[in-house]
């Protein structure tokens, strides 16, 4: 492996967390911008490729469960690094509380 390359995880997607992203971004598109939703998702797969690289960058939550702020938008991303994967859970605003159940 060259010295700049860094190995990664593949990365798998729960029907939870793809409905739960659906949700949020809609939200935004339909309540305040087109442009921040489409800023949010392209931050939710950024934040997804950094853990990728680095899936020990989130605080740890519970349950073997980690988490990653999303950006500037009020957004926590749940997910689970595990031995050959990491699984991402889902997302949960802020406002929610700290409920998050995988």
């Amino acid at each position: 492996m060259a010295k700049n390359d860094l190995e990664r995880k593949p990365v798998r997607y729960t029907l939870r967390l793809a409905k739960q992203l659906e949700e949020a971004i809609n939200y935004l598109h339909n309540n305040y911008a087109p442009a921040q939703a489409e800023i949010m998702g392209r931050q939710f797969f950024k934040s997804v490729r950094l853990l990728e690289v680095m899936p020990g960058i989130g605080t740890i939550y519970k349950n073997g469960m980690r988490k990653i702020r999303l950006g500037k938008f009020r957004y926590n991303i749940f997910y689970r690094e595990l031995e050959a994967e990491i699984e991402i859970l889902g997302i949960w605003h802020t406002s929610r509380g700290t409920d998050f159940e995988a």
